[in-house]
């Protein structure tokens, strides 16, 4: 794997200068080298103008798993919207601190919810000391809330908890953790105008999918949430059949364990993700899954690459935003209403309404999603032997895809369309020796992953010939994954237990985002976000060695936003960090109205 320079000098961001601005937010305080426990290189959401109101939700709330047979419990809390600073508001931001007091599972994760809205999610981090005591980790993350402003304006019930495991058999495992979490409300102001936010939220998710909603729609969005890790490295089912050797405890997959388990180890289904929105069941629309990382690769492997530096959404996952604008006329029809996800993901509807009409027809004139079932092409070439698995798998999927409809508006038709283009493809190669529970047998699991996922989605609306808006939100998400390692069997009377003598994990992960946007009256703004991490680390018999890291996250637009922040890390301490390299004289810039932590941008500012 190709890993920067350890050294500061590299680390610069490639940005092109800008002209400096008059901005409300502060610089980011850099970080201290030298730290070992949780430390990001994600931004800040940044403030409006003044000072906030502040709504705290959870003090020090204790969540955690429950027992064998329960999915977990969490912390109910009441909110209220805060008194004397009623809305429309210029800014919302979601502040949240986790303490994780105890855990061994590293696929778990917490969320809060309000009034059933998700409204954060993140992956534990569950770093653990050379001898896999769990070191209780504190870290921050931040969200930029303002689009959820009409869920705000009332009072709700809320709770805050784990997300169920992804892995049953971890299900014996106890995870706990505290949470403290507040709303941040910035006062509309001359500096900092109220935005113009969606006038009704809807939950959306496998065991609430049924809504009732207003008949005045005009635009619709939905925003989904993916929490799965490790899908990416599973099997098909022909491999299933070859048991031990995929189904491995020196397996890639974080397990938790040294005998062999029906685990995420070996997974069998396929290695491609995507998640499919159906209204009513005629399909509507495709989020990409992001390849989220887990804090280790096995059992033997703790903190394989989040020591200290965490890789890209591991601390606040971030929804992909699906336009369903031109299904608005049916969303409009009486009844209920079924919106879908194709997997146990969860989201929520913003629904933009027409103030000047009740009730809005039209149509959906064009949907060629519908018959894009979307099942990709496997090419299986594994050689499987007595006790060996070698060669390579590839899945992929290019597809394309046109909806469009219209509404009539108390202002006129309104006609919008969303065209979509992804490409998938995941290529795996094994090289697997060795019956895993053969008691003396050498075992040796080798897994090499390159992942190319991109989704291009263009969304247009125009009103008499006069383009209202144009957005075209481009995702890229690059991941090069290196695993190996090797060991043996051993019985002592209480069945085969696997023993790792030495392994090697590497990982380069990139997440790139391009948005570009046209609104009527307003004009154009771009944005750009660029996220890397790459890590390394191996062990043998005498311990962990060459263990390094590196992050960097960069921002900008074209409004003169700048944000750059990289670390560097050897044997799980900060090396080196660079804050503001590549922006007007080195500081970290970035406008009131600006997403660079990379949430859906509804340009609710642009009036």
């Amino acid at each position: 794997m190709r890993l920067f320079s350890l050294a500061s000098r590299a680390v610069a961001a490639l940005f092109v200068p800008v002209t400096a601005f008059a901005f409300q937010s502060a610089p980011v305080q850099p970080m201290q080298v030298g730290a070992t426990g949780v430390v990001t290189v994600a931004p800040p959401v940044p403030g409006a103008s003044g000072a906030p109101c502040v709504v705290n939700l959870l003090q020090d709330a204790g969540v955690g798993e429950s027992d064998f047979n329960g999915p977990g419990f969490g912390t109910a809390y009441t909110y209220a919207p805060p008194a004397g600073c009623h809305g429309p508001w210029a800014k919302v931001v979601l502040k949240v601190n986790v303490t994780e007091i105890d855990g061994v599972d590293p696929t778990a994760g917490v969320y809060i919810r309000l009034g059933g809205i998700q409204i954060f999610a993140s992956s534990l981090t569950s770093l653990l000391s050379a001898t896999n005591q769990p070191l209780h980790p504190s870290w921050q993350a931040e969200r930029d809330v303002t689009d959820l402003a009409s869920l705000l304006t009332q009072a709700h019930n809320g709770v805050a908890g784990l997300r169920p495991e992804q892995n049953l058999f971890y299900n014996e495992l106890n995870q706990e953790a505290t949470m403290s979490a507040s709303l941040l409300f910035y006062r509309a102001s001359a500096a900092t105008p109220a935005q113009k936010t969606a006038d009704a939220v809807y939950r959306v998710s496998p065991d609430s999918n049924t809504v009732t909603l207003p008949h005045n729609i005009v635009r619709a969005y939905l925003d989904v949430y993916n929490d799965e890790p490790w899908w990416f490295t599973c099997v098909t089912q022909r491999e299933e059949h070859s048991d031990r050797l995929f189904f491995s405890a020196l397996a890639l997959g974080g397990g938790n364990y040294q005998g062999i388990g029906p685990s995420a180890e070996g997974c069998t289904g396929g290695s491609f993700a995507e998640i499919g929105v159906s209204i009513d069941g005629t399909p509507a629309g495709i989020a990409p899954v992001f390849p989220l990382l887990s804090s280790k690769f096995s059992f033997y492997f703790a903190n394989t690459v989040n020591a200290p530096i965490q890789p890209p959404q591991m601390l606040s996952h971030v929804p992909y935003r699906v336009d369903l604008t031109p299904f608005a006329a049916i969303l409009n029809e009486a009844g209920e209403h079924t919106i879908a996800l194709s997997r146990p993901a969860t989201g929520y509807l913003l629904v933009y309404l027409d103030k000047g009409s009740t009730r809005v027809s039209g149509a959906v004139t064009l949907n060629t999603l519908a018959g894009s079932p979307g099942t990709p092409t496997v090419t299986d070439a594994i050689t499987i032997g007595s006790d060996s698995a070698t060669g390579n798998i590839t899945t992929s999927l290019d597809r394309t895809f046109d909806i469009q409809g219209f509404v009539n508006t108390s202002r006129g038709r309104v006609n919008s369309s969303v065209h979509q283009t992804s490409h998938f493809q995941n290529t795996q190669v094994f090289h697997n020796t060795g019956q895993d529970g053969v008691e003396g047998q050498p075992l040796h699991y080798q897994q090499d992953l390159t992942l190319a996922s991109t989704t291009s989605q263009h969304s247009h609306r125009t009103r008499a010939g006069v383009v209202l808006n144009d957005e075209v939100r481009n995702a890229s998400y690059p991941l090069q994954l290196n695993f190996a390692m090797d060991g043996y069997a051993y019985d002592n009377g209480d069945g085969p237990i696997t023993y790792a003598s030495s392994g090697s994990a590497s990982v380069e992960q990139h997440r790139n985002l391009d948005s570009a946007y046209q609104k009527g009256g307003f004009g154009f703004y771009n944005s750009q976000v660029r996220e890397d991490f790459l890590s390394s680390r191996d062990f043998d018999a005498s311990g962990s060695s060459n263990w390094q890291a590196q992050a960097q996250y960069r921002f900008n637009d074209n409004q003169g936003s700048c944000y750059q922040s990289a670390l560097t890390a050897l044997n799980g301490a900060v090396a080196t960090e660079a804050n503001g390299v590549g922006c007007p004289n080195g500081q970290n810039h970035v406008r009131w109205y600006a997403h660079p932590d990379s949430s859906p941008d509804s340009l609710g500012w642009a009036h």
